[in-house]
């Protein structure tokens, strides 16, 4: 592989002076790398579910891109800081990965905020939310997980879903279209418009599907890692990371891909094994306090 991974980003020492911590983090649709500062009075103890004791304060730190570093303060925020995503307009979305019922009804798990960080709608967005990635139009793609699918709400059941800014389901999948039915989501990236969910059935092997949102056209292919934390996508090319730190790099020839080099970068400080992401061809992945980035 002839291209390392750059580091693009690491939190400052100040924030860590401050007893502030990365809780959560997220790259939005233009390359903007996002990141949640909670501080630590808000720390959760050890084994929770949650990562922090609701309802906490935090901020969105939009790190330096083409517009500057921006920071959108969060206030008395009631869902666990699961999932960050960036929407249109300089909003921002936060959701916990589980939903509530309350009478049989399922409770909102997802809240947007105004670039200045004025609450906004609240949103039902599915339970047992294992992947979430927004894309330029705003649509919130999502792929869930075994306990989602296999429960009672109506947006998890079919494995993958978008959803507009409002909660209103836009595109599931074609069962006829799937190898299988989805049990576990497990990575997203954009591509353009389009949208790419990684995912494994019940039976062996796990698939990448990509939507194209102007139709809905789903097109599904193996995905040449078993279990990726996070891949890119450009054209037939792709980069896949794994679990134990490895790159791999692919071409994609009819529906095989076709491994072109792979390595395990010597990078300081413990991967993040829940999630990476892609965008437009660009892997962003962490490591301890920083961030990188690795085109395909």
């Amino acid at each position: 592989m002839s291209e390392r991974p750059v580091e693009v980003w690491r939190l400052p020492e100040e924030e860590r002076r401050a007893g502030r911590r990365a809780v959560a983090w997220t790259v939005g649709p233009g390359g903007e790398l996002a990141v949640l500062l909670v501080p630590e009075e808000y720390a959760a103890p050890a084994g929770s579910w949650a990562s922090v004791r609701l309802p906490f304060d935090g901020e969105v730190l939009v790190a330096p891109g083409t517009a500057g570093e921006r920071r959108v303060p969060l206030g008395r925020v009631p869902e666990p800081p699961d999932h960050l995503a960036l929407l249109p307009g300089g909003r921002v979305l936060l959701a916990g990965a589980r939903a509530e019922q309350q009478g049989g009804e399922w409770l909102p798990n997802g809240s947007g905020y105004g670039p200045d960080g004025t609450p906004g709608p609240e949103l039902a967005l599915g339970d047992d939310i294992r992947v979430l990635v927004t894309g330029r139009d705003g649509r919130i793609w999502m792929a869930y997980g075994d306990e989602g699918i296999y429960g009672d709400h109506p947006l998890s059941c079919s494995g993958l879903r978008a959803v507009d800014t409002r909660g209103r389901s836009v595109w599931s999948p074609d069962r006829a279209g799937l190898p299988g039915h989805p049990l576990e989501g497990l990575a997203g990236a954009t591509e353009g418009p389009r949208a790419w969910l990684a995912w494994y059935p019940g039976s062996s092997g796990s698939y990448l599907t990509r939507v194209d949102p102007a139709d809905g056209t789903q097109f599904t292919v193996p995905c040449p890692v078993r279990l990726p934390v996070g891949f890119a996508i450009r054209g037939r090319e792709g980069v896949f990371l794994s679990r134990d730190g490895e790159l791999s790099r692919q071409l994609l020839v009819g529906k095989t891909w076709k491994r072109t080099g792979r390595s395990t970068p010597d990078l300081p400080g413990e991967p993040d094994r829940e999630r990476a992401f892609g965008r437009d061809g660009v892997l962003w992945f962490r490591r301890g306090g920083s961030w990188y980035r690795v085109s395909v």
